[in-house]
């Protein structure tokens, strides 16, 4: 995998997609209007790479096809709160974020969760990050069962990883 050298191109990939993507569900929250079209108009306000603008459009598609589903999922983890009572920029960074858990299954959980905190730092209310992240970690459990677990080497298996003990 080549990566950009020009850090203006990197900024442009993936990151900036998803940023413009959660800028265009805000957007559409907002206004009720269709999330795709306010993207499209978007898009051509941001200069992009290729695969940034490929995922951003990939990314809203999956955040439109599964919008009920997406919604469905983040009401079953709000114990005691409606998704309406959420603030407007954290529902729409949940709303990314977990479209990319369901929609895009190459992504690395950890990016998506990191890219998650990036945004809620750059937009979001003060205390956010940390109820997004709690949000999203509940939400990976449920969608990508396993994905959060790190790996456990097979005995003897000679890597360098941490010493812990080994119970049971």
């Amino acid at each position: 995998m080549s990566h950009p050298a020009d850090p203006e191109e990197a900024r442009a990939g993936r990151p900036r997609a998803r940023e413009v993507v959660f800028r265009a569900i805000f957007e559409a929250d907002a206004t009720g209007d269709d999330a795709l079209e306010v993207l499209e108009l978007s898009l051509g306000r941001f200069r992009f790479t290729a695969d940034g603008r490929a995922f951003a459009l990939r990314l809203a598609r999956g955040a439109c096809d599964h919008h009920e589903e997406i919604d469905r999922q983040l009401r079953d983890l709000l114990e005691r709160w409606s998704l309406e009572r959420v603030s407007a920029v954290s529902r729409a960074i949940l709303r990314v974020a977990v479209a990319e858990l369901i929609a895009i299954q190459e992504t690395p959980v950890r990016v998506i969760l990191n890219e998650s905190l990036r945004l809620a730092d750059r937009y979001a209310e003060e205390d956010a990050a940390a109820f997004i992240n709690a949000i999203l970690d509940a939400a990976t459990r449920r969608i990508r069962p396993g994905s959060l677990e790190t790996p456990r080497e097979p005995p003897g298996g000679g890597g360098a990883g941490p010493l812990t003990p080994h119970l049971g």
